[in-house]
């Protein structure tokens, strides 16, 4: 009933905050894949099989001219339910192209009652009787639709230096998105632009003991022209632009077909609170992953089966547990 109680309350601030142009873009967010929850969203600079346009466009060419196609179901217990589709296709030799549906839905909440004129202990009766009424019921939905387009670029750094030239490769991606918003009676369409990037080199030309490391800087802007979302209301809402910045280090163990990957990023959306993930790579077979969000931790699995990945992650907030289950198919 505690959950039931919190809903309300923010739904009610969120009406409000329709009004006054500032309703955000929190339950698409809460779209990630689970590969990316379970590392604590930490994964701007790391390689992800899936859900790249959430977590950086870039990633869409960061594992070569491979095809995908990957489908989540995510379940915040009590709360909400959510949907996501994806897929990627190499056009020629050089770019990917990527598609990604996402629809997110509060179920079954009762609408908040009319407070106005009771004393405390009524209203808090009033809320408590919700779940036994026969009140009205909250419509409310988030839909996403992204088409991206990324390209890997290789080349050398050279310093100059008889021994030391730097290998890298350079991911870079965009991604168009159309934001389909339905709030009680009232209804939002938003366009907008996301920009990504990854850095991924090695120092072995430095030392011997970095041959099998690798580095990796990733930067993601998105709402790079501050969303504009358009409600029925005929007010306009701004989903506003964030940057998201990080680094991560994979360290391979060739003898046993294995990699460990650390993980770090940080936003200017949550000031103040970093991210952090590890994750474990097993012959392509386990995967087995941990991360903190800034807030909560997160723990994750998933298992190669031939061309199929199946992950599973999840983690514990104040309102409900976070569960997220996804297939992806390589061909």
């Amino acid at each position: 009933m505690r959950i039931l109680f919190t809903v309300l309350l923010l739904l009610s601030v969120t009406i409000e905050s329709l009004h006054s142009g500032e309703y955000g873009d929190a339950f698409l967010l809460a779209s990630h894949h689970p590969q990316v929850q379970s590392l604590g969203y930490s994964t701007v600079a790391g390689r992800v099989g899936a859900g790249h346009a959430l977590n950086n466009p870039a990633g869409l060419a960061g594992n070569g001219q491979q095809s995908l196609v990957s489908m989540v179901y995510q379940q915040f217990t009590g709360l909400s339910n959510n949907i996501a589709l994806e897929g990627k296709y190499p056009l020629g030799e050089s770019y990917l192209i990527g598609f990604t549906v996402i629809h997110s839905a509060v179920d079954g909440l009762y609408s908040r009652p009319d407070l106005s004129g009771l004393a405390p202990g009524d209203r808090r009766d009033s809320v408590l009787t919700l779940d036994n009424s026969n009140s009205d019921i909250i419509d409310y939905r988030e839909d996403g639709a992204f088409i991206t387009l990324a390209r890997e670029f290789e080349f050398e750094f050279n310093l100059g230096w008889k021994f030391f030239k730097v290998p890298c490769r350079l991911p870079l991606g965009a991604s168009a998105k159309y934001i389909d918003k339905v709030l009680v009676d009232n209804r939002g369409l938003g366009f907008g632009i996301d920009l990504g990037g990854q850095l991924f080199f090695n120092l072995a030309d430095m030392t011997s003991v970095l041959s099998n490391t690798e580095f990796g800087i990733g930067i993601c802007l998105s709402d790079v022209l501050n969303t504009p979302v358009y409600w029925t209301t005929e007010h306009q809402d701004a989903i506003k632009r964030s940057l998201v910045g990080g680094f991560s280090i994979t360290q391979n163990f060739s003898k046993y077909a294995s990699q460990i990957t650390l993980s770090t990023s940080a936003q200017t959306r949550y000031e103040g609170v970093r991210q952090y993930g590890v994750g474990i790579k097993v012959k392509d077979t386990l995967f087995l992953r941990g991360g903190h969000d800034g807030y909560t931790p997160s723990l994750g699995l998933g298992i190669g089966l031939k061309k199929f990945i199946i992950d599973y992650s999840f983690s514990q907030h104040e309102l409900a547990n976070m569960q997220k289950i996804g297939i992806n198919y390589h061909f």
